[in-house]
């Protein structure tokens, strides 16, 4: 029996070890992940959510080049009003709700490559200059970011039910249809 345990024994030393490593590299990267979050989050004086038709949809002169965010231009935002389906300014408790939303980071593994893009998040300072914004694909579980949101984009995938909560109803054609 003596011999037994102490064969035993290292492989929970091992698996209590590896368990305790993974709980430290977790924890650390989200710290590190709510660090940047609350610091984009400093600066933040107002937040819009925008939700528009499919980009893949809009004529050619109003979206030149897919792959780049084309209605942000010198901090303002310049989209055409014929796209847009909802646009609501998030007031004081709704930003906190998308703050820890981000931190909490719930989002899917899966990713597919439509990437139709309905929705983004815009940041703006006490300007009212647009210094950040996050574009989301919840069809594909896609996003893009501008370069200081691009850690956390992906988090904002997670947060369908939030936008939901906050009075966006359009979620494509499907849905508009109803």
């Amino acid at each position: 029996m003596g011999v037994l345990s102490i064969k035993i024994l290292p492989n929970h030393v091992i698996r209590l070890a590896t368990f305790l490593f993974v709980i430290f590299i977790f924890n650390s990267c989200n710290l590190k992940l709510k660090k940047e979050i609350n610091s984009n989050f400093e600066n933040v004086k107002r937040i819009e959510i925008l939700a528009y038709i499919d980009r893949n949809q809009w004529n050619k002169e109003d979206n030149p080049d897919f792959f780049k965010i084309n209605y942000i231009k010198n901090g303002k935002l310049e989209i055409n009003k014929k796209y847009l389906k909802n646009r609501i300014s998030l007031n004081k408790e709704q930003i906190e709700i998308l703050k820890n939303g981000l931190i909490k980071c719930k989002t899917e593994n899966y990713a597919a490559a439509c990437y139709d893009p309905r929705h983004a998040i815009l940041f703006y300072d006490e300007n009212d200059k647009i210094f950040g914004y996050i574009e989301l694909c919840f069809d594909c579980n896609g996003s893009r970011s501008s370069d200081n949101f691009n850690s956390f984009s992906g988090c904002a995938l997670g947060l369908q039910d939030t936008f939901k909560e906050f009075g966006i109803t359009y979620f494509g054609e499907i849905e508009n249809n109803n």
